[in-house]
């Protein structure tokens, strides 16, 4: 059915009426970082900025105040390691998903997913135990490795629904030609999957980056702590004090994955409902 002027109209109006819906909270957020203090707090708050400023983020990126550049490397690490290791782990498990057919593979596609009901508090207290015991607790690694708990299983999901939707004629042709499964699978089957691999690595390096829970309990240490903790402990402490250097850290925190998904948002979206929809 060919849609008419007045459908697309109607249809174009409503996403912008949500798009600025949505949108109005940040970018008020991001307005407000470069108001001074007083007209931050002024009765009548206003659009316009007539005090212009940098002492918010000068605030945030100082030593004597947020000093988020560590905080922000100490997320960058963790988080990029996460999303390598977890994709490296969903191509090679995914791919034995999709084309082997061992006894008892689809209880284990089962338990990926039950697994993800098993999360939070329910695994804390062992988790913290574990890291203890092996002495890892304040460190970086303990995060990593929790963090792929939680992201390994729906990325091997994701991807062995990728390998099953690329024909096994050209992994047969491969093999004609002298090639090894393993040359197989990274030169031919993960360029076809890249768009998988890419969405489970990004949906691996935003739950590391969005992450407090685990960052409070299993780390307290400037070294291995993340940036959603220590904004907090910072709110908490001073947060009063100094609302524009809080609001000015949280605009800084927003803008990698910003930078991140506007460059591979086609990839991301394509991952996401090929994956889901050829599982």
């Amino acid at each position: 059915m060919k849609e008419t002027l007045s459908l697309r109209t109607m249809k174009y109006a409503s996403l912008t009426i949500l798009m600025v819906f949505t949108l109005f909270p940040f970018l008020w957020l991001v307005d407000t970082t470069f108001k001074g203090t007083e007209e931050m707090f002024a009765s009548s708050p206003t659009w316009w900025i007539s005090d212009f400023t940098f002492e918010h983020y000068a605030w945030a990126v100082g030593e004597q105040g947020m000093n988020i550049g560590k905080l922000l490397s100490n997320s960058i690490i963790v988080c990029a390691l996460t999303a390598l290791c977890t994709g490296l782990i969903a191509c090679v498990s995914g791919y034995g998903l999709a084309r082997f057919k061992v006894p008892g593979i689809s209880l284990v596609v089962v338990l990926f997913v039950l697994a993800q009901m098993i999360q939070g508090p329910l695994i804390m207290i062992p988790w913290y135990k574990l890291a203890s015991a092996f002495s890892i607790l304040n460190t970086k690694t303990v995060l990593v490795l929790i963090y792929n708990t939680m992201t390994i299983p729906v990325a091997v999901w994701i991807m062995s629904g990728f390998f099953k939707s690329v024909p096994k004629e050209l992994e047969e042709a491969a093999y004609m030609d002298g090639s090894t499964k393993l040359k197989t699978l990274f030169r031919i089957m993960v360029p076809m999957a890249l768009p998988g691999l890419v969405s489970v690595s990004l949906y691996s390096f935003i739950l590391g980056w969005n992450d407090y829970q685990y960052s409070l309990i299993l780390t307290n240490s400037l070294a291995a702590k993340t940036v959603q903790v220590g904004i907090a402990e910072v709110m908490e402490s001073m947060g009063a004090a100094n609302w524009g250097g809080i609001l000015a850290s949280g605009v800084i925190v927003i803008l990698p994955i910003i930078f991140i998904f506007s460059f591979i948002q086609k990839l991301l979206i394509e991952g996401l409902t090929a994956g889901g929809i050829k599982g």
